[in-house]
């Protein structure tokens, strides 16, 4: 039988600021039993020069870049962020402003030879709650009936309010995917964590079906997953068993119950079922929360390890 790849691992867990020091990154993948990492979107436009030179000096390959990349300097004080800008934005500035943005993502990991970027791709426009919703989750361990309905009038509401914002996440598209075809880069639309962002569980098929035969497809993230089965928007273990044929790449991180981006071993996910959906053409990355200590990634890898090789 053969094992499956090792992956590689997001920089989010270190924090590559401004001011950092690019070797203190580079020392800190010192021996870790990856083959590749993630550019996320805190890496600061002037670090990435050094950071690219670096990592080809140590043969580190860039698997994936995370949109929006690199963090702007017009945009250094926010800190940056998958959602610094909305591709489904009804607002045509706002959405051809992410667009733009994107563009220049896909630009990135074309120089970068990375295989993929991936895309948050903005929300429904509405009042969520989702503060109020995680803390009856938290309160109550599961969702009481009262809360489970209240979340699915929430829900109702998403769906009557979404439309709009699929035509103008499909208008971004169908931009992105030129460039993305020309630069020989996939754009892996990733499942979010809020019940209103999008693409929803229920969006990937329509997207998919829509753009078929484009460089697009499905970036599968467990930690979100598993956050959305607990408050019973899917059932455990759906999106990947339904859109596998388009997996693009997979975000890979423990969660316990809403807690996410932990190390694997810390929570209740079973990696044992991802594994035959790594495979060498599909990145896998490590997507840790920034600041995880160098120990407790060097131990979620050798507990990865030991699970997908049983």
């Amino acid at each position: 039988m053969q094992h499956p790849p090792r992956p590689s691992i997001s920089t989010a867990f270190f924090l590559i600021g401004q001011d950092s020091n690019v070797a203190d990154f580079i020392a800190a993948l010192g021996d870790l039993p990856i083959d590749g990492v993630e550019l996320e979107y805190r890496i600061p436009a002037p670090v990435v020069p050094a950071l690219r030179s670096s990592l080809r000096r140590i043969g580190v390959p860039v698997t994936s870049v995370h949109n929006f990349f690199p963090l702007p300097l017009d945009h250094l004080k926010t800190g940056g962020g998958g959602d610094l800008f909305s591709l489904s934005d009804t607002r045509r500035d706002e959405r051809e402003e992410a667009v733009k943005r994107t563009l220049q993502t896909i630009d990135q990991a074309h120089d970068l030879e990375a295989q993929a970027v991936v895309l948050h791709c903005g929300q429904v426009s509405m009042a969520a709650e989702t503060r109020g919703l995680y803390h009856r989750f938290r309160e109550e361990g599961l969702l009481s009936e009262a809360s489970r309905q209240w979340l699915l009038n929430k829900v109702k509401e998403r769906d009557r309010r979404k439309p709009a914002h699929l035509d103008a996440l499909c208008f971004s598209l169908e931009k992105l995917i030129r460039a993305a075809d020309g630069r020989h880069v996939r754009l892996g639309l990733e499942n979010r964590y809020h019940y209103h962002e999008l693409p929803g569980p229920d969006d990937f098929q329509f997207l998919l079906q829509k753009f078929d035969g484009a460089p697009l497809g499905y970036w599968h993230d467990t930690g979100h997953a598993h956050a959305n089965e607990q408050l019973g928007l899917v059932a455990e273990g759906d999106l990947l068993k339904n859109l596998s044929d388009r997996l693009v790449g997979i975000h890979l991180h423990d969660a316990d119950g809403l807690d996410d981006h932990l190390p694997p071993g810390q929570g209740r996910i079973d990696f044992q079922t991802l594994a035959p959906h790594m495979t060498s053409g599909v990145p896998v990355v490590l997507e840790l929360r920034p600041g995880t200590p160098l120990d407790a990634v060097q131990s979620g890898l050798d507990y990865l390890t030991a699970r997908l090789h049983e």
